[in-house]
């Protein structure tokens, strides 16, 4: 008897750890685009429009966030707003971050700062709006995620009462080595999150390690996307 109760604490101890390795706790999501490779970020920002086709339709405002300083995933998101172009779709209008590199890509644009001209962002798409016209806004991609409380899309929607749909790229890690150094950190212990980033981090750190076993094809971008909020979405991509 008593080594069948040592045998039963072990299996026990054996599948907590199996579970809180593999099943984290943090933000649930539902799956978009399976881990796919692409040979290019434009190639992906064709397929988020494509499975998003009628959700992009109903969104007239559109957060689009990015990591600062990859231009893979400025591209990305470039791709997006070119294939864009079915009537009552295509956004007319295309608002920058000016903080962030490669601006250049989205010539011509109007240059706002999200959260240093949060009221000048506001009258410009409620202008456009106005007029009939769909708005893009390209952020960093903390700016943009609706799991991340109180930052500039939260301060849209409550504050300002805009409708907005989100759509983040972010990198995300690639072996479980990786995630204590992955930034923004995920804080899933009880930690204290001065940043707030933590949930978002998270989601993307709960979603990769699905993605751990997988065969990464070289010279390739490995990639998926993720809805974790009714007009809220993550796009994990990495340049392998």
């Amino acid at each position: 008897m008593k080594h069948l109760y040592w045998i039963g604490a072990v299996l026990i101890i054996a599948v907590g750890l199996y579970f809180s390795m593999n099943f984290s706790v943090g933000p649930e999501t539902t799956p978009k685009i399976e881990f796919i490779h692409v040979s290019t970020p434009e190639e992906m920002g064709k397929l988020v429009f494509e499975q998003l086709r009628e959700e992009i339709k109903a969104a007239p405002i559109v957060i689009l966030g990015v990591t600062p300083n990859k231009i893979e995933e400025m591209e990305l998101v470039k791709g997006f707003i070119d294939i864009n172009q079915d009537p009552g779709s295509k956004y007319d209008v295309v608002i920058v971050e000016p903080m962030l590199p490669y601006v250049e890509l989205f010539r011509p644009a109007i240059y706002i700062a999200m959260k240093e001209e949060m009221q000048r962002l506001v009258e410009g798409i409620n202008k456009a709006r106005a007029e009939g016209l769909r708005v893009a806004v390209v952020v960093p991609n903390i700016y943009a995620s609706q799991l991340i409380d109180a930052n500039p899309v939260a301060k849209l929607k409550t504050d300002y009462k805009l409708d907005v749909t989100s759509l983040s790229v972010s990198t995300f890690p690639v072996t479980r080595a990786q995630e204590a150094a992955f930034e923004p950190k995920c804080i899933d212990s009880g930690e204290v999150d001065p940043a707030g980033t933590s949930k978002f981090s998270c989601a993307v750190r709960n979603v990769a390690r699905r993605t751990y076993r997988k065969k990464l094809e070289a010279n390739k971008y490995s990639t998926m996307m993720e809805q974790t909020g009714p007009k809220d979405y993550i796009i994990l991509f990495n340049r392998n």
